[in-house]
């Protein structure tokens, strides 16, 4: 009896012996490539003259590589359940990156209720609050920086077989040299990594070389009518435009990154609009029908205009301020402050429409339109 309790315990300890020598399943073996194939080059971006201190944290993770992979992902039309459909079919370098004419974006679903709006220094497109980043990212502001934004239009605008893209991507020599590069160890391709990368390159699509820019730098000068055009701008008893597209700070943004409602509808309660915007995010009734201040800049390449392409023409617009704001619920009450226009109507004249126009269009950058960094890689 002793004896075969004896035997029976050696015999277990072996059997467990054995268990524990065995391999780990599963366990990739140690790296032995290079570590400089892991390793991206760090990119710094210069601030440009007169805008904001750059404060978005996610500025000192930008590689040369990320950007280069976040651009190629940018045009890629695989990235779409299609294979029709990339971010810059809705949003075209020569169009400022906005939507090409088109009221209305389209996606893999087909049109969609608002116009794809311009990506041009999204980089400053929010604030650190209580410590955190938060950004005021699309017309309503569902995404707070610029990696919640792409996975946004991904899944929603092009519908991101994740599974699928993933193993398209691993299949590209390109791509996954660019995914080590710019994330380094272990260099594998996931799907935030996608976000994160597409989030490098749009923080890149700054625009700061118009003929405006040029005059602020002491570079070029105004005409007699752009200058008109620009006094009219900030006039408090005339264009006061400078509530919602204000030089923040100082600086020259052209946007102040909030939520209004700049009075073209009028709806009989605050619950009546048909596209709520940002209440619909908030699910505060006051938020009702407000939608983000969009930047002026390069305002002459990105109509249609509002956020529902309802107006063609920046002639339109300027007849649109000068006549016909509409009062309802929830109507930016600055819209009605102007010096001596109680109504909200300042009634422009031709030659004051002229100004305001030319003085608008000194805003356009064909630097930025044009520049190869922001092409079509492929």
């Amino acid at each position: 009896m002793k004896k075969s309790f004896l035997f029976g315990t050696v015999g277990l300890m072996f059997v467990l012996l054995l268990q524990n020598c065995k391999p780990e399943k599963n366990v990739a073996p140690p790296p032995t490539d290079p570590d400089s194939l892991y390793i991206g080059t760090t990119y710094t971006i210069a601030k440009p003259y007169r805008f904001p201190t750059i404060t978005n944290p996610y500025k000192d993770s930008l590689t040369v590589e990320g950007i280069e992979l976040g651009r190629r992902l940018f045009y890629d039309k695989h990235l779409s359940s299609t294979g029709l459909l990339a971010c810059a079919s809705c949003h075209r370098q020569e169009f400022a990156f906005s939507d090409a004419g088109n009221a209305k974006s389209t996606n893999v679903f087909g049109t969609t209720k608002r116009n794809a709006p311009a990506i041009e220094n999204l980089l400053w497109a929010g604030s650190v609050v209580g410590g955190e980043w938060t950004g005021s990212l699309f017309w309503d502001g569902r995404a707070n920086s610029l990696g919640a934004q792409a996975k946004d239009a991904f899944h929603g605008e092009q519908n991101m077989d994740i599974p699928n893209l993933i193993a398209y991507l691993k299949t590209d020599s390109t791509y996954t040299r660019l995914f080590r590069k710019a994330f380094g160890r272990p260099g594998d391709v996931t799907e935030e990594k996608i976000y994160l990368a597409v989030q490098q390159f749009m923080m890149t699509l700054i625009s700061s070389d118009s003929h405006f820019d040029k005059v602020m730098r002491g570079q070029e000068q105004f005409t007699a009518s752009e200058l008109n055009g620009l006094n009219l701008f900030t006039a408090a008893d005339r264009g006061d435009c400078t509530h919602c597209h204000v030089p923040q700070n100082g600086t020259i943004l052209f946007t102040d990154n909030f939520y209004k409602n700049n009075g073209i509808d009028s709806v009989g309660s605050i619950d009546d609009y048909i596209d709520k915007g940002r209440g619909a995010i908030t699910a505060d009734p006051n938020d009702n029908g407000k939608f983000r201040d969009p930047s002026l800049r390069n305002i002459a390449l990105t109509g249609p205009y509002m956020h529902d392409g309802r107006y063609q023409t920046l002639d339109q617009v300027i007849n649109y301020y000068s006549d016909s704001v509409r009062t309802s619920g929830t109507v930016d009450a600055q819209m009605f402050v102007v010096v001596g226009h109680p109504d909200g109507k300042r009634q422009f004249t031709q030659q004051e429409h002229d100004d305001l126009m030319n003085f608008l269009n000194s805003l356009t950058d064909t630097v930025f339109t044009h520049n190869p960094n922001f092409s079509n890689p492929f």
